[in-house]
């Protein structure tokens, strides 16, 4: 049988029996498992039995829901996990036993330092680009850029219309 031990200070050793299939978690006593935190909100999560073991969906509490640290909408539970809720740390035992691992914590950031160098290596001298668009060339070129500077031409002859219309000079 599964079961939820509290290992948070404020209500350490409280363990809570998985005996249904589908259990609300949350701090009104309306849920199948009430934990009694501010940090837990009225309706905060749902564990839903699949095979041997739960699955837990956090219902938009206002703290989030976290299985080994991360961050989770849904996900399922093995032996050992520790799910947490608020403030508030459980850990979900199970009798089912699997080789997996929990999930390792939260990087906070990459040290570069650890990394090697990337050798960078020139493309070979026959290599072509994939790209759809031609390269311009020659007079395609010269049209292009030609037909930017008369467009530019125009942006600019319109500004000194526009200013001579208002400010009149």
């Amino acid at each position: 049988m599964a079961r939820l031990v509290t290992i948070s200070e404020t209500l350490e050793g409280k363990v809570f029996e998985l005996t249904e299939d589908k259990l609300t978690i949350g701090r009104l006593p309306d849920n199948s498992l009430r934990i009694e935190e501010n940090s837990v909100s009225g309706h905060h999560a749902v564990l839903t039995l699949s095979r041997d073991d739960y699955s837990v969906r956090d219902l938009n509490s206002t703290n989030g829901t976290r299985v080994n640290g991360q961050k989770v909408v849904e996900a399922k539970l093995i032996n050992s996990d520790i799910l947490t809720l608020g403030h508030v740390e459980l850990r979900y035992e199970s009798d089912t036993k699997k080789n997996t691992k929990p999930l390792p914590p939260p990087r906070k950031g990459i040290d570069l330092s650890e990394t090697s160098p990337i050798n960078y290596k020139p493309p070979p001298k026959s290599f072509t680009s994939a790209s759809p668009f031609k390269k311009k060339k020659g007079p395609e070129k010269l049209f292009q850029y030609s037909m930017m500077g008369i467009g530019g031409a125009i942006v600019i002859l319109i500004i000194i219309i526009l200013y001579r219309l208002f400010f009149g000079t």
